[in-house]
């Protein structure tokens, strides 16, 4: 075996081990650390990496870190950066017995193509293995096909791009999360289907979610399973300002199928809604938000429904801000705003599902 480099205050740089390529380095250099006590971080150069031979499984305590102190971007070729071009099937996976202790930063993830997943995706969110206390933050992923479908408790992720994905890109399931809420993370793609979602959440509770940027083209926003409570999105961002009529989201920009004690507060909603008949769901989404199953007691506060006074505006006219199909209980609507000449509509199936507060000059319409 090649000589180890002297671990540094930092960790050990990914360089210092033999290999004929990343992926042989990265192999050394994840064997080492997961062997040590207190495993230091594997630190990447300020160059681009590729790595091909993945998914490399976590470990307890694994730590990866580029440039140190920044925000990697999704924009390849401007400044000193670190970049990992990922290709294979994924660069990570989360071991059948979870993991946890995790921190990730300072890194540009770009997929090689539009089938890669960052890690390889979790597919049962109710007995799956589990990624505890980890935080992902600084980063970039460019094109994957997934970033993250697993269970999560305790976990953060903050000040990040997201971009350009091919499928679903975040599906999580878990507790106690914060998620988005420093500011200063986007999220768009140009090749999601109206069928898809950027971000999915088959059951989250006790969990912040924060003002994140989204851009939902073409694809639903955000969707909701089930929930405990306690699942609080703050200043979270569904806009689709510049898209026209086909690329603009065209269902809900937030669906919600179910789950108890969901906040939605101080959001802003744009372009959504465009043509929910392209989606193929059934029933057709109906509103920006669109609230069915068994969902209930979900309070939307100081939201915004932005018109299209002073910017193009796609949503059809007589589209609801939120609708509340039958077996929805409980939904309050509290001081809503309809900034540029913005549609002040609420409807729900059957009366006395939606409640509204400070929306004197709203219409609450059954239909």
């Amino acid at each position: 075996m090649a000589a180890v480099p002297a671990v540094q205050v930092y960790g050990v740089p990914l360089d210092g081990f033999g290999g004929a390529d990343d992926d042989a380095r990265l192999k050394a250099a994840m064997a080492y650390a997961a062997a040590q006590t207190r495993p230091p971080a594997i630190v990447l150069a300020n160059r681009a990496h590729t790595f091909d031979g993945g998914p490399y499984p976590y470990y307890d305590g694994f730590r990866l870190v580029g440039s140190l102190g920044t925000i990697e971007r999704e924009f390849a070729s401007t400044g000193p950066q670190c970049v990992a071009t990922v290709g294979g099937r994924a660069l990570f996976s989360v071991p059948a017995g979870g993991v946890k202790n995790m921190f990730v930063t300072g890194v540009q993830f770009r997929a090689a193509s539009g089938g890669v997943h960052f890690q390889t995706p979790v597919t049962d969110f109710a007995g799956g293995p589990v990624v505890q206390d980890a935080d992902f933050r600084g980063l970039a992923w460019v094109g994957f096909r997934t970033v993250m479908h697993a269970r999560h408790v305790r976990c953060g992720i903050e000040r990040v791009y997201i971009n350009n994905g091919t499928d679903t890109q975040l599906k999580l399931a878990g507790s106690d999360n914060y998620y988005f809420v420093e500011g200063k993370s986007f999220m768009s793609a140009h090749d999601l289907t109206a069928s898809m979602f950027y971000i999915w959440f088959p059951h989250m509770s006790r969990t912040q979610v924060g003002p994140l940027y989204l851009t939902p083209e073409v694809a639903t926003g955000v969707r909701v399973d089930g929930s405990y409570g306690n699942l609080v999105f703050t200043g979270t961002l569904f806009d689709c300002t510049g898209r026209n009529a086909s690329t603009a989201c065209q269902g809900a920009a937030v669906l919600i199928t179910g789950g108890k004690g969901m906040v939605f507060r101080d959001c802003w909603f744009f372009n959504n809604a465009v043509n929910p008949a392209a989606t193929g769901r059934s029933p057709a989404d109906r509103g920006q938000v669109f609230i069915r199953g068994s969902a209930g007691e979900i309070l939307f506060d100081g939201c915004q429904f932005n018109g299209g006074a002073a910017q193009t505006l796609h949503t059809p006219s007589g589209t609801p801000a939120v609708y509340a199909a039958a077996g929805v209980t409980r939904i309050k609507v509290a001081n809503p705003l309809a900034p540029n000449n913005g549609t002040k509509l609420l409807q729900h199936q059957s009366a006395g599902i939606i409640s509204k507060y400070g929306a004197d000059d709203w219409t609450l319409k059954v239909a």
